[in-house]
C-alpha cells in the first residue's frame, strides 16, 4: 500500500479561520464593564461595612485576650492559695570547703575536708543533736558506773555497712585497737591510749577508764571503721591502704568516686551517693558532692561561678563581695563552741607578770575587734555560758587605755619616747597569728591598740601548712592569735592545766596555778552537775586573775547557700564547724509545687 492511499489522520490538519479583530474588542469591552461594576457593587461600595467589621473583629479579639488574662489570673491567685512552693527530695549537694583530701579514714582526718568527708561517710557511737546534746547514732544508750570509771554503750542492732554488713561491737574495739596501736599512728592515740575497751556481746561494748571522768560520752563521736574490710591490714601501713580512698562506711552517704581537678591545687570533688539502708533513714538529698580548695580566694571564686551551691568557713571580707555580686545568697550565722584568744607566753619577760598582762587585756579594745569580723560574739574567758550556768556574771576586764597605762607605769614600765621600757630593756612583743580568715586583721587591729599604749609590736603572719611544726610545738611567740575548739562540755582541763604546759600540750600558754590545776582536775571526775560547776566557778575566777591571754571573741560559722538550698541553721549555736551536719537529713537543693489540703 502506497503512502498516497493509506491517508493516515495524523497527516489530516482542520482549517482555522482568521478571527474578526472589531467582534475580538466588542466582546472584551463588556467583559470589562461587567467586571467594572460587579467590583463597585460587590467591594467598592462595601467598604465601609468592611472597616465596621474589622473594628467589631478587633473588639472582640481585645475581649478574648482579656477573658484569657483574667482566666490566668485567676487560676494563678487559686494555685497560690492552694498550693506553695516547698522544698523537694533528689538533686545533688555540692559544698566547698577548704583543706586537702589525702585521706577518707576517720581515725587519720585533719583537715576541715576529711573531717567533713568522713562524717558524711561514717558513724559514730554518738553525734551532737540541733541542741548540741548528745544523741543515738551507732549506740542506743550508754551508762556508767558509781565510780565513773566504767562506761558501758548499747548498740543499734539494725545499723549496716554500706556493702549490708551489720555493724556490730567488734567494729568498736577493732576501731580502738587500730586508734591505740601507735604503729598506726592515729592523732586520736593519745586520747585513747589508757583507756580499755572489750565487746560484752554482738551489740554491747565496755569502756574501763583508768580516773573518774564526767565528760567521757563527748568522746565517742569518732568514727567506726568496718573490721571485716581491713582487718588484715597491717597497722604500720594502713596509711597507704587503698580503704582511705575507697573506703566502706555506715553514715548517711556512701562512697562512689574521687575526681582530680587540679591536684597542684588541691582542687578534688568527692561524689557520694545516699545511703538508702541508713540506720536513721534515708536523707533527702540523692547525691553530695565535697568540692575541697586551696584557699578563701579560691572558695569565693568556686562560689561565685556556681561550682557549688554552698561555702562552709568563708570570711567576713568573703561574704560581702559575695553579697554584692548574688544578693540573694543565704548566710548562716551560728555561733560556734570556739573562743578566738591571744595567748601570752607567761614565762617570757614581760609577760610572766601578771600585772602587765592584766594590763594588756585593758588596752585590748575588744568590741572594735569584733567588729573587724563582724559576725562574732562577745567572749570574756576561758568558758563559755552555753557549757556551764555558774559563770555567767563573770567578765575579763573592759576596754580603759588610760587604766592601762597606768598599771604598766605601776609595773616598771616607763615610757622612753614612743616606747616602754624597764631596767633598759624594751617592752618588745612578737605576735604571731595563722594566715587563715580574719586572723591577719585581727592581727592588725590588735597591734595597732598595743601600740598605743607604748608596746613596741612585731607582727608575723605564717602560712598554716607549717604553721604547727614551726610555731606551736616551738611556742615561737611572745603571744599568739588562735582559736580553740570548746565543744560541748566545760572540760578544757587540755588547754589551761599546767600537765599540758609543753611542747606536746595545748596550753598554749603555759600557764601554770595550783588553785586552777585543782579545780580543772576534780571538775572532769565529778558527775553532779553543781559540784562541776562550782569548781568551774572557782577555776574561771582565777583565770580571770592571772590573765593568761585575753578573750577576744566567739566565732560563727559563716556558710553561704543558693537561693533555693535548705541546710544549714542560720541561728541556732554548734559545737564545732562539723557540726552543721546535724541536720542533714532535712537539707535539700529541690523546689516543687505542693498543693495545700484543707
Amino acid at each position: 500500500m502506497s503512502p498516497e492511499s493509506s491517508d493516515p489522520q495524523w497527516k489530516k490538519f482542520v482549517r482555522i479561520k482568521r478571527p474578526n479583530v472589531k467582534h475580538v474588542r466588542v466582546r472584551a469591552r463588556k467583559i470589562e464593564g461587567a467586571t467594572m461594576r460587579h467590583a463597585h457593587r460587590f467591594i467598592i461600595s462595601r467598604w465601609a461595612n468592611l472597616r465596621d467589621v474589622r473594628r467589631h473583629a478587633l473588639g472582640w479579639l481585645i475581649l478574648a485576650g482579656l477573658l484569657v488574662v483574667a482566666t490566668g489570673l485567676q487560676l494563678y491567685w487559686v494555685q497560690n492559695a492552694h498550693s506553695a512552693r516547698q522544698p523537694a527530695e533528689g538533686g545533688t549537694y555540692a559544698e566547698g570547703v577548704i583543706g586537702r583530701l589525702d585521706t577518707l579514714n576517720p581515725i587519720y582526718a585533719s583537715t576541715q575536708s576529711e573531717r567533713s568527708a568522713s562524717y558524711l561517710i561514717f558513724s559514730s557511737l554518738f553525734r551532737y543533736d540541733s541542741a548540741n546534746n548528745l544523741e543515738s547514732d551507732l549506740g542506743r544508750t550508754w551508762t556508767a558506773s558509781a565510780d565513773g570509771k566504767v562506761y558501758t554503750v548499747k548498740l543499734r542492732e539494725d545499723a549496716k555497712w554500706h556493702d549490708g554488713e551489720p555493724v556490730t561491737a567488734d567494729d568498736v574495739v577493732f576501731t580502738l585497737g587500730l586508734i591505740k596501736n601507735p604503729q598506726t599512728r592515729s592523732y586520736l592515740y593519745r586520747t585513747w591510749q589508757d583507756i580499755q575497751v572489750k565487746a560484752l556481746s554482738r551489740y554491747e561494748v565496755q569502756f574501763t577508764l583508768p580516773g573518774a571522768y564526767a565528760p567521757f560520752p563527748h568522746a565517742l563521736t569518732f568514727g567506726i571503721l568496718p573490721k571485716h574490710v581491713i582487718e588484715k591490714a597491717s597497722p604500720a601501713r594502713l596509711r597507704e591502704n587503698a580503704f582511705n580512698r575507697e573506703p566502706i562506711g555506715s553514715g548517711p552517704f556512701a562512697f562512689k568516686s574521687i575526681q582530680v581537678i587540679n591536684p597542684d591545687a588541691d582542687r578534688v570533688v568527692l561524689q557520694l551517693e545516699r545511703n538508702d539502708e541508713y540506720h536513721r533513714g534515708p536523707v533527702k538529698l540523692e547525691r553530695f558532692q565535697l568540692h575541697t580548695f586551696q584557699d578563701h580566694d579560691a572558695l569565693r571564686q568556686g562560689f561565685l561561678s556556681r561550682e557549688v551551691n554552698a561555702a562552709a568557713e568563708v570570711t567576713s571580707s568573703d561574704i560581702k563581695t559575695i553579697k554584692e555580686q548574688i544578693p540573694s545568697t543565704i548566710v548562716a550565722d551560728a555561733p560556734l563552741n570556739n573562743g578566738v584568744y591571744a595567748f601570752f607566753q607567761t614565762e617570757r619577760p614581760g609577760l610572766n607578770d601578771a600585772a602587765v598582762r592584766r594590763a594588756l587585756v585593758k588596752a585590748t579594745d575588744r568590741n572594735s575587734l569584733r567588729k573587724t569580723v563582724s559576725d562574732a560574739s562577745p567572749l570574756d574567758g576561758p568558758l563559755l555560758n552555753d557549757q556551764t550556768g555558774s559563770v555567767g556574771d563573770l567578765r575579763q576586764a573592759t576596754f580603759d587605755s588610760k587604766a592601762a597605762a597606768s598599771e604598766l607605769d605601776a609595773a616598771g614600765w616607763k615610757l622612753n619616747g614612743q616606747i616602754r621600757q624597764k631596767d633598759g630593756q624594751p617592752l618588745q612583743l612578737s605576735v604571731v597569728a595563722p594566715r587563715s580568715g580574719d586572723f591577719p586583721a585581727i592581727l592588725e587591729s590588735l597591734a595597732k591598740q598595743w601600740r598605743s599604749v607604748g608596746v613596741d609590736v612585731k607582727t608575723q603572719v605564717v602560712d598554716t601548712d607549717t604553721f604547727e611544726q614551726n610555731i606551736l610545738s616551738s611556742r615561737a611567740y611572745d603571744v599568739l592569735l588562735y582559736e580553740l575548739a570548746l565543744g560541748a562540755d566545760p572540760d578544757v582541763f587540755a588547754y589551761w592545766h599546767s600537765s599540758q604546759a609543753s611542747i606536746r600540750g595545748f596550753n598554749l600558754s603555759n600557764y601554770k596555778s595550783g588553785i586552777s590545776d585543782d579545780a580543772l582536775l576534780s571538775a572532769r571526775g565529778r558527775s553532779e552537775g553543781n559540784l562541776r560547776n562550782a569548781k568551774y566557778r572557782g577555776f574561771y575566777e582565777q583565770w580571770l586573775k592571772d590573765a593568761p591571754a585575753v578573750a577576744l571573741y566567739r566565732p560563727h560559722l559563716r556558710y553561704v547557700m543558693t537561693e533555693n538550698t535548705v541546710s544549714v541553721d542560720r541561728a541556732k549555736p554548734v559545737v564545732d564547724t562539723l557540726n552543721r551536719y546535724h541536720t542533714l537529713d532535712t537539707w535539700t537543693v529541690q523546689q516543687s509545687t505542693q498543693f495545700k489540703t484543707p
